[in-house]
């Protein structure tokens, strides 16, 4: 999971044009990706047929294959997949020899040991099984020539001078023999060790020439493919065609993305060619993925190799992306400052038409104000001198009423009071019209002051109440009258009845005595205080 993790990422940085290849590098470094991101599906397939063998292995009846066979199997699938697991099953191989002895398995055996060794890196161990083997007088197989010319010709790039040049001719030799073996219908069991010992004696065109012919080969693995493909972008690099190089490693990493091998070198070879062209983006991008299917498969030689060339890569990337970020954050730099001009101009054009809207709307206000509070001052002045016109046309009136009484001695009807000055009934007249001046200064103090007790606490009035007392009571607060004693005059209430009401009601709400004051005496006035409120 961590690799198809680590693929997926990388692939997403292949979505970028790589401008500076030409259109024939940028369809090879699709294919590349592409192969890369299906990654995760051959290797599904590879582990299905793994999973295949060792449930098989578990069986009784093993489908006519011997315990050898499908431990076989198992190393010829791991051999280039992993190298610890590959060597489990050489052992298991080796195990069941032990029980029933058999020549060309144990021949085979061995150097199956002896490819693990080579492919870890461990040429000495590799030597002393293939070496002994040449004097056997066993029929050595074609695997057999392979392996022991793979490990001289190894042993040989990483000797010098005249050790370097023994092991290569003695590798030629060997090479020499399998030929031998097989004529020109044999294809690519003839012409790629006649490829192989001319790339390695740099004859180098005629090596190309017959590696192709190689090619030509319907039967060749992927694997097979990816080793000429890589031998081929070899020669062409040393010949000095590096596109045509770059362009045969690409199908030789494809191959071994196709094969799941991680053993192979093919990978890093094209990371290298494109450091070399200048492409580090690309270049770290794929040494770091041959890095970790080096580390997956377990070959020292091949981590060393990666590890000398990764850190400069890395180095170089590093350095190319700290100049890019030089250059955008420059740019960055210079739009930004261009972007706080216009956004200082364009707040210093907003704030002038908000003044402008704001001193607007402030005249606007105070119009609307001024109307409502002539029409309120105009009502309230009105409602005064009828109230005192018709408290004197009633005292007059009493006033008549006593002295007839009086004057013909009619003493019980001064027991009696007029309709017209029944304290009672101008009482009633009083709070009615108390409430319509209050209602008209406050609109929405019925709903406001609701607001202010919990859901279940609230008022209801009646049908032909405008306000009830503790309304009545806080509207007057609202209104400026806050002595308990002003209020109980008006009302016609005791002192303590009026601060019952008021501490009754402060209860059935779940703010205290001063939030509760502060919150009622922001209830809104008339319609232009009501607009003022929900401006700000």
């Amino acid at each position: 999971m961590k690799r198809i993790f680590i693929l997926s990422v990388f692939h997403l940085l292949c979505l970028f044009p790589v401008f500076s290849l030409n259109m024939s590098m940028k369809s090879d470094i699709s294919r590349l990706d592409e192969a890369i991101l299906n990654c995760h599906i051959f290797e599904a397939e590879k582990r299905q047929r793994i999973s295949e063998l060792e449930h098989e292995s578990f069986l009784a009846d093993k489908g006519g294959y011997s315990d050898y066979e499908i431990n076989r199997f198992l190393y010829e699938e791991y051999r280039s997949y992993n190298y610890d697991t590959a060597l489990v099953f050489v052992e298991k191989m080796e195990s069941v020899l032990q029980e029933s002895f058999d020549s060309a398995r144990y021949i085979d055996c061995r150097l199956c040991r002896a490819f693990v060794f080579l492919s870890g890196g461990l040429f000495k161990e590799a030597f002393d099984i293939l070496e002994p083997m040449e004097d056997m007088h066993y029929d050595l197989t074609d695997e057999w020539y392979n392996t022991y010319a793979r490990l001289l010709w190894d042993m040989s790039d990483y000797a010098s001078g005249e050790l370097s040049a023994d092991y290569n001719d003695r590798g030629c030799l060997i090479m020499e023999q399998l030929v031998k073996r097989h004529s020109p219908a044999d294809s690519a069991a003839y012409w790629l060790p006649l490829a192989t010992i001319d790339l390695r004696r740099t004859e180098f065109k005629r090596s190309i020439t017959r590696f192709e012919e190689a090619l030509k080969d319907r039967s060749l693995t992927e694997h097979e493919k990816a080793v000429i493909y890589s031998s081929i972008g070899f020669l062409y690099r040393v010949t000095g065609d590096k596109e045509l190089a770059l362009h045969y490693y690409i199908d030789a990493a494809i191959c071994d993305c196709r094969s799941c091998t991680y053993e192979a070198v093919a990978l890093r070879m094209v990371a290298e060619m494109l450091f070399e062209q200048g492409e580090t983006e690309l270049a770290d991008k794929y040494i770091r993925i041959a890095m970790a299917d080096a580390q997956r498969y377990g070959a020292r030689q091949r981590l060393v190799s990666i590890s000398q060339l990764l850190p400069i890569i890395e180095q170089t990337f590093s350095d190319e992306i700290h100049r890019r970020t030089m250059v955008a954050y420059s740019l960055f730099a210079i739009v930004l400052l261009l972007l706080i001009l216009c956004v200082v101009v364009l707040f210093l054009l907003i704030r002038r038409n908000k003044l402008i809207r704001t001193a607007r709307h402030t005249i606007d206000n105070v119009n609307s104000n001024l109307i409502v509070a002539n029409k309120v001052k105009e009502e309230l002045l009105s409602s005064l001198l009828v109230g005192q016109s018709q408290f004197l046309n009633a005292v007059d009136r009493y006033q008549q009423h006593v002295k007839k009484a009086a004057m013909e001695r009619r003493y019980n009807d001064l027991m009696t009071i007029p309709k017209a000055v029944d304290a009672h009934l101008q009482r009633q007249i009083l709070n009615h019209r108390m409430d319509e001046l209050l209602l008209s200064v406050y609109p929405s103090f019925v709903d406001n002051f609701n607001a202010l007790l919990r859901p279940e606490e609230r008022f209801v009035l009646k049908t032909d109440e405008q306000l009830n007392t503790p309304m009545r009571i806080f509207a007057l607060m609202r209104l400026g009258i806050i002595h308990n004693e002003v209020i109980a005059e008006i009302l016609d209430y005791s002192v303590n009845t009026i601060y019952t009401y008021k501490t009754r009601t402060i209860a059935r709400s779940d703010m205290d005595n001063d939030a509760f004051y502060d919150a009622l005496m922001k209830i809104p006035s008339f319609k232009g205080d009501m607009n003022e409120q929900m401006l700000s």
